[in-house]
C-alpha cells in the first residue's frame, strides 16, 4: 500500500471516531431525548427520578444535567449519568419556575429542556377563616403560662379579630378572660410552610408565634418572643356553635401545682355536664372518682364558652363538633388541656376497643425531681388476655434513659364508658408504670382534628406517685413510609453544668426516605444560670439529622438531630404511627440531672 493511501485511511478512521456519528458518512445525527420526564409541578424539596437517552453518540459520553436559575433551581444526584441511566432531581426549598436541561456530554449544544413549577407548601392565602389555638409553656421568669383562643385570618396575611383566655403566673401574674384580639396582627407563610403569627390584644399580652403549616387547617405553633417559650397548635374552627354533647374524654395538666386531672364526661348537650369517671394525680397523691351537677354555657361568636367540671371553671374554645381546648380561669388550679368527643362509640367501649397496634407519647414532671420526663413507645394490645407487648424509650433526666425498654408483662383494662388503665412493668420503664386512659371517637384524628383520616385512640395521664404528665395514644399503621416534607416540633427541658431552662423548636425538615433529614427552624430558649434568666430567639437555624430504622422493632428509629450547628447532636428516638405522624423523644441524659428531656412530633405536610 502506498504511504499516502495509508495515511488517508487513518485520517478517515480518526474522523469517524471523533465525529461521534454526528453527520459522518451520512449516518444519523447525534440526538438526545428526555425519556423519563420530571412532573410539570413539584412541591419544594421533593424529589423525582429522570432519565435521558443519547442516540448516535459513538463516544458514549452520556448526559450532563443542569437547571436554571443557577444556584436556586435544585440539585441532581448524580449530575452526570450514562445514557438511559437515572438521576434524582431534588427541588429547591423555595418556590420557583425551573428549567431543567439534559445535555449531551459529547456535544453540549445538543440538549433538551423541561419546565417545572416548584410550588410552596402553603401560602398566607391558604389561611382564611377562624382558627382555634392553644400554647402551653414557661414565661421569662420560668413560671407557667397557658393561652387558649381563636383568631380570625383574612387570607391576605391580616389578623382581623379574635379572643383569648390566658394565665401567666410570672411576668404578668394574672388571669385574663375574653381578651380581645385586635386589628394590626399579621400572618406570614414561607415556601416551606414556616412563618409567623403576631397578635395584638387589649390586655397588652401581645404574642409573636413561629408557625409551621401542616395543611391549611392545621399548624404547629410556638411562642417566639422574649416573653415566653411555649408550644401548641392552630386549627381551623369548623363548628363554632358546637357544645359538648354525649360522652367526652378530657385530660388537663397544671404544672404550677403539680396536678393532672382527666376522665370521661357526660353532657346533655344543653347545659348540664358531669364527670362519670375520672382520675387525678395531685403532688403524688392519686385518686379517682366522679362528680355531677356541673354546667356549661353555649359558645359566643368566637367559639368561646365556659364549663364547670367538679367545681372548677374552665374557658373552652371550639375546634370542631367534638374537639375543645380548655384553660382554667378561677385560680383554684391552673389546668390546661383538651376535651374530645366519643361519638357513637360512647358507652360501648371494651378491651377490644384498644386491641391492636398503637404508639404513645407522654411528657410531664417529676415530683421532687430535677425537671421534666418524656416517654414514647409502641405496643400491641391483646384484648383476650388484657396484656400489652412492645417497647418504650423513657428519659427522666437521671443519666440512665431507657432505650427500647421491654413492655412484656404490661396489662390493661377498659370500662364501657371508655375510661381505662395501663400498668407497665416499671422495672424496665424507669419507674414509669401507671397510666389513665380515656378513649375518643374512633373517627377522630387526635393530632389533626380536621383530618379525615380518623383512627381514634385515647388521651392518657401519668398516674404515678413520682411523676405527673399527659399524652396521647394513636393507632399504628402496618407499613408506613417516611419521606417528604414534615413539620417538626420539640418541647424540651435542659440542664448543663452551668445553666438550665426550657426551649421550643419548630420548623420543617425533608426526609429522603432512607437516612437523612434537612431543613430549617426557629429555636426559642429560656435559660438561667441561677441568677439571671435569659431568653434567646434564634430564627431560621439549620436542622439536619441522620436516622436509622430499628431492625428489631419495626416502627422504631434512632436519630441524631443537629440544630443550629451544635457541637453535639441530640439523640432522638422516633416512633412512627403512619406516613403522616411520628412521635419523638430526646434521650440525651449523660449524667443524673444533666442533659435534655423533650417530646415532639413530626407531621407530614400536605
Amino acid at each position: 500500500m502506498k504511504r499516502d493511501t495509508l495515511l488517508a485511511g487513518l485520517a478517515l478512521a480518526v474522523a469517524v471516531v471523533f465525529c461521534g456519528c454526528d453527520g459522518c458518512g451520512g449516518s444519523s445525527p447525534l440526538s438526545i431525548a428526555i425519556t423519563t420526564a420530571p412532573p410539570a409541578s413539584m412541591e419544594v424539596n421533593q424529589t423525582a427520578n429522570m432519565t435521558a437517552t443519547v442516540s448516535n453518540d459513538g463516544a458514549n459520553g452520556g448526559v450532563d444535567w443542569s437547571c436554571t436559575p443557577v444556584g436556586t433551581c435544585g440539585t441532581f444526584t448524580p449530575a452526570h449519568t450514562a445514557s438511559g441511566a437515572a438521576t434524582q432531581y431534588q427541588a429547591p426549598p423555595a418556590s420557583a419556575n425551573v428549567v431543567i436541561t439534559a445535555a449531551s456530554t459529547t456535544k453540549p449544544a445538543v440538549n433538551k429542556t423541561a419546565n417545572v413549577t416548584i410550588n410552596p407548601v402553603g401560602t398566607a392565602a391558604n389561611l382564611n377563616g377562624t382558627y382555634t389555638f392553644f400554647a402551653n409553656g414557661w414565661d421569662n421568669l420560668e413560671a407557667p403560662i397557658s393561652v387558649v383562643g381563636s383568631v380570625v385570618l383574612d387570607g391576605a396575611g391580616h389578623v382581623t379579630g379574635g379572643e383569648q383566655d390566658w394565665f401567666d403566673l410570672g411576668t404578668f401574674d394574672n388571669i385574663v378572660t375574653t381578651d380581645a384580639i385586635t386589628l394590626g396582627g399579621t400572618v406570614t407563610v414561607g415556601s416551606d410552610g414556616r412563618g409567623t403569627l403576631s397578635l395584638n390584644t387589649t390586655s397588652g399580652l401581645n404574642e409573636s408565634f413561629s408557625i409551621t403549616l401542616v395543611n391549611s387547617k392545621h399548624l404547629l405553633i410556638t411562642q417566639f418572643d422574649g416573653n415566653a417559650t411555649s408550644s401548641g397548635s392552630l386549627d381551623l374552627q369548623t363548628a363554632p356553635t358546637s357544645v359538648p354533647t354525649g360522652g367526652l374524654a378530657m385530660t388537663t395538666v397544671d404544672t404550677a401545682e403539680g396536678l393532672v386531672f382527666g376522665g370521661i364526661e357526660s353532657s346533655d348537650g344543653s347545659s348540664g355536664i358531669a364527670l362519670v369517671e375520672g382520675d387525678e394525680d395531685f403532688q403524688g397523691g392519686v385518686d379517682s372518682g366522679s362528680c355531677g351537677g356541673d354546667t356549661f354555657t353555649a359558645p359566643d361568636s368566637h367559639g368561646r364558652g365556659e364549663v364547670t367540671i367538679c367545681g372548677n371553671l374552665f374557658s373552652y374554645y371550639v375546634v370542631g363538633p367534638e374537639v375543645f381546648r380548655l384553660v382554667e380561669t378561677d385560680a383554684n388550679f391552673f389546668l390546661a388541656g383538651s376535651m374530645y368527643g366519643q361519638g357513637t362509640a360512647a358507652g360501648g367501649f371494651s378491651a377490644a376497643s384498644l386491641a391492636g397496634n398503637f404508639i404513645f407519647g407522654e411528657s410531664g414532671e417529676e415530683f421532687g425531681g430535677t425537671g421534666l420526663f418524656a416517654a414514647a413507645g409502641q405496643f400491641t394490645a391483646t384484648s383476650g388476655t388484657g396484656t400489652l407487648t412492645g417497647v418504650a424509650d423513657i428519659n427522666e433526666g437521671d443519666g440512665a434513659p431507657v432505650l427500647a425498654g421491654d413492655l412484656t408483662g404490661s396489662t390493661y383494662a377498659l370500662d364501657a364508658n371508655g375510661r381505662g388503665a395501663i400498668a407497665l412493668p416499671g422495672t424496665t420503664t424507669d419507674t414509669i408504670a401507671n397510666f389513665g386512659v380515656y378513649m375518643v371517637d374512633p373517627t377522630l384524628d387526635i393530632v389533626d382534628p380536621n383530618s379525615a383520616s380518623g383512627g381514634g385512640g385515647a388521651l392518657m395521664l401519668d398516674l404515678d406517685s413520682n411523676n405527673f404528665g399527659a399524652g396521647i395514644i394513636v393507632p399504628k399503621s402496618a407499613s408506613p413510609t417516611f419521606s417528604g416534607n414534615y413539620a417538626l416540633n420539640q418541647d424540651a427541658f435542659f440542664v448543663t453544668d452551668t445553666t438550665s431552662g426550657f426551649y421550643d423548636l419548630i420548623g420543617q425538615v425533608f426526609s429522603d426516605g432512607t437516612s437523612t433529614l434537612t431543613g430549617k427552624g426557629d429555636l426559642n430558649t429560656l435559660s438561667s444560670d441561677g441568677v439571671v434568666i435569659t431568653t434567646t430567639q434564634n430564627a431560621n437555624v439549620t436542622v439536619t439529622g441522620t436516622y436509622a430504622a430499628d431492625g428489631t422493632h419495626a416502627g422504631r428509629a434512632t436519630a441524631q438531630l443537629t440544630v443550629n450547628g451544635a457541637a453535639l447532636p441530640n439523640q432522638i428516638t422516633a416512633y412512627q404511627a403512619s406516613s403522616a405522624l411520628l412521635l419523638h423523644v430526646d434521650v440525651d441524659s449523660p449524667d443524673d440531672g444533666i442533659g435534655t428531656v423533650g417530646l415532639g412530633v413530626l407531621e407530614k405536610q400536605q
